[in-house]
């Protein structure tokens, strides 16, 4: 429930390590997307007080939590379980007696859009929305989306920057949408691509499928912002722009298996994938058979 800085560990508050660090340096520091900290809260009774210099949102990962918290001069009662969230406001002062805690650990997002629109990941709608201070409320598509985040800096972002990215832009229009103050829709937000945007994709995505593509490379190379970007694609390929990617690299790899005597590993490379196991994973997913088993197949079929 502390302020997190990008790329680190939480900031304490008052000096006090309720909040532990659970991501090792090395982790964030492939991480491309919203400022993320997974940390351990500290057992027992304490208090705490702090003011996060940028909107935080907070939610428990798993254990519980019983906590009294006054926020700009506002009490409540908190019995956080798995999945409980808290949207804290920026410079707002945030007063916490926890009375229990049951190995409780959090993920904390730092919010801070401004900052980040500087370093050109998000764009002026979603600088200029405020998002309204939330307690103890519950969002299943949205945990759905935190969990993954943190399974992937837990991993060593095999998906690299594209899936950051998109995860993290996911989120910030989530945000918007539910606990923002809207603004009316623009025109035109339900659009699709036009033919020579999606044709000029598809050649991008093609000729460049074993690089590390971006959301920046794709929005700009069409001359949009990211999140109409993800708007439009999403309306176009009726899936996010990462998992479409994901899905050419599948079938490109299986073709390969198919037609061709190359080592898997090498078909892997060839298709864009982190390694052997990354292809593994996602083409079982995929086709709920491992690569090996499509390879074994087309052998018996040609020594019959």
């Amino acid at each position: 429930m502390t302020p997190v800085r990008r790329g680190g560990a939480p900031s304490e508050a008052d000096g006090r390590p309720e909040n532990l660090s659970l991501l090792t340096p090395e982790q964030m520091g492939r991480w491309q997307g919203l400022p993320l900290a997974w940390v351990g809260t500290r057992e027992g009774a304490w208090t705490a007080r702090f003011t996060p210099s940028s909107t935080v949102l907070s939610m428990l990962d798993t254990g519980a939590v019983t906590t009294r918290i006054n926020i700009s001069g506002r009490t409540c009662d908190l019995d956080a379980r798995p999945g409980t969230m808290t949207l804290f406001a920026a410079d707002s002062e945030i007063r916490v007696h926890q009375v229990d805690c049951n190995r409780a650990r959090r993920v904390l997002v730092h919010f801070d859009i401004a900052a980040l629109a500087r370093q050109s990941l998000f764009d002026d709608e979603l600088v200029t929305t405020p998002l309204r201070q939330s307690h103890e409320f519950y969002d299943p598509s949205l945990s759905a989306v935190l969990s993954e985040m943190l399974r992937e800096i837990r991993r060593g972002c095999p998906n690299g920057t594209l899936f950051a990215e998109s995860l993290s832009v996911g989120v910030a229009l989530h945000l918007c949408r539910t606990r923002g103050i809207h603004a009316p829709p623009a025109a035109g937000e339900r659009g699709q691509l036009t033919r020579w945007q999606w044709s000029h994709l598809r050649d991008l995505i093609d000729n460049d499928l074993t690089g590390d593509l971006s959301l920046s490379t794709l929005a700009a190379s069409v001359n949009l912002s990211k999140p109409h970007f993800v708007r439009l694609f999403r309306n176009t390929a009726g899936t996010s722009p990462h998992r479409y990617i994901v899905q050419i690299r599948t079938e490109r790899a299986r073709h390969m298996i198919q037609t061709s005597k190359l080592p898997l590993a090498e078909i892997a490379s060839e298709a864009g994938f982190t390694s052997q196991s990354h292809l593994g994973r996602i083409f079982r997913r995929t086709y709920g058979v491992t690569p090996g088993d499509v390879r074994r197949q087309r052998e018996r079929k040609a020594r019959r």
